[in-house]
């Protein structure tokens, strides 16, 4: 294969390379690495919206670190029903939040770095101790290199019990539970727990504009179209 780039072809493939999706985080693994029980006896905790019953909504957060800054397009978590649960059908959609801290989000959607409100995915596959939820954001998130918090809950009324996020043996065993609403008379609105949550986020990384590592994505993307057309 006849293969030349000048300069000007470079510069301007640095500008705009081909996005390729990685796994920024991911707490999930196989269904083997979500056990049916954790310390303090659940397998599950609480993550949902309750639509008119503010006082009630509970975030399962889990901490993450990224070297780089990325844009966050896609969500995945591994979620159970309990209480008088009725169907994964009634649930209304999801909502990912980002927080600078567990305590930012005992504050509430408002102290939020970032909300991004989803849908429903096309269907809950069961895997391991629960049900899969595979979610693309319809905008992508962009972070800066850091460590943050995040949270996926469910949408759901109260008539169709409680939704949780399951437990997983993959993370350094910290989490957090916040009640912004004060309904569960939590000190704080928030309280720490000995658990992995089974989350995991996908995303791209953000480009240096003439970096060294965007022109080399960026003529291996070319060179991997030309290979394939």
């Amino acid at each position: 294969m006849d293969f030349k780039l000048s300069f000007v072809s470079m510069a301007a493939l640095s500008f705009a390379p081909c996005a390729l999706a990685e796994v920024i985080f991911d707490q999930i693994g196989a269904p083997t690495n979500l056990p049916t029980s954790g310390p303090e006896g659940f397998y599950r905790y609480g993550s949902q919206i309750f639509p008119g019953e503010p006082q009630f909504e509970l975030l399962a957060l889990d901490d993450f670190s990224m070297s780089s800054a990325f844009r966050i397009e896609s969500v995945s978590a591994v979620i159970a029903g309990y209480g008088s649960f009725g169907s994964f059908a009634g649930i209304h959609g999801f909502e990912l939040r980002i927080y600078q801290s567990p305590q930012q989000a005992a504050l509430g959607a408002g102290a939020a770095l970032a909300v991004a409100s989803l849908g429903v995915p096309a269907s809950y596959g069961a895997f391991g101790t629960g049900v899969r939820v595979d979610l693309s954001l319809p905008q992508a998130i962009e972070l800066a290199a850091g460590s943050y918090w995040m949270s996926l809950q469910a949408v759901n009324p109260g008539s169709n019990g409680q939704i949780g996020v399951v437990i997983s043996d993959i993370g350094d065993g910290v989490s957090w539970q916040a009640n912004p609403g004060g309904g569960f008379g939590v000190p704080g609105n928030a309280l720490q727990r000995p658990v992995n949550m089974a989350y995991m986020l996908e995303g791209t990384m953000v480009p240096v504009p003439g970096g060294a590592l965007t022109i080399a994505a960026a003529i291996a993307c070319r060179v991997t179209r030309r290979r394939y057309r």
